[in-house]
């Protein structure tokens, strides 16, 4: 499921009707390189971690949800895909592969087959790796 979610939003994130936009509307398009906040318009939640390690499933680096705003947990930069270029600066355009990369721990956004370990029903989403370089 969350494989899905993470290719939607690669698939719209530099797209206008998206409305992936900071808090002044504006239009200036999200680019490589770019630190955004990701938020649930269900929920009104940012999708935040910290080096804080699942007891169980996977045992990696948790990622929740958060309401506080100015959070620097919530920080994410986004990155070219796999074996893609993504020049600092380009506009990332509907249909790029992108990666999230969390500011803080400098560790990448992915998903597993392990059930939740509070929600039971839901995949968390996990790092497993420590981004080693710079693309940029």
């Amino acid at each position: 499921m969350w494989k899905s979610v993470l290719l939607t939003l690669a698939l719209c994130l530099g797209s206008t009707q998206a409305g992936w936009f900071s808090d002044s509307e504006s239009d200036d398009p999200v680019t490589c390189g770019s630190v955004v906040k990701l938020i649930s318009a269900n929920y009104k939640v940012r999708l935040h971690s910290h080096e804080v390690k699942y007891g169980s499933g996977s045992g990696q680096q948790s990622v929740t949800g958060m309401k506080e705003s100015d959070d620097v947990n919530s920080h994410w930069q986004i990155l070219a895909g796999n074996d893609a270029i993504c020049e600092r600066g380009a506009p990332v355009k509907c249909g790029d592969t992108i990666r999230l990369m969390h500011v803080t721990t400098k560790c990448l956004l992915h998903s597993h087959h392990f059930q939740a370990p509070l929600s039971r029903g839901n995949q968390p989403q996990s790092f497993y790796l420590t981004y080693p370089y710079v693309l940029f």
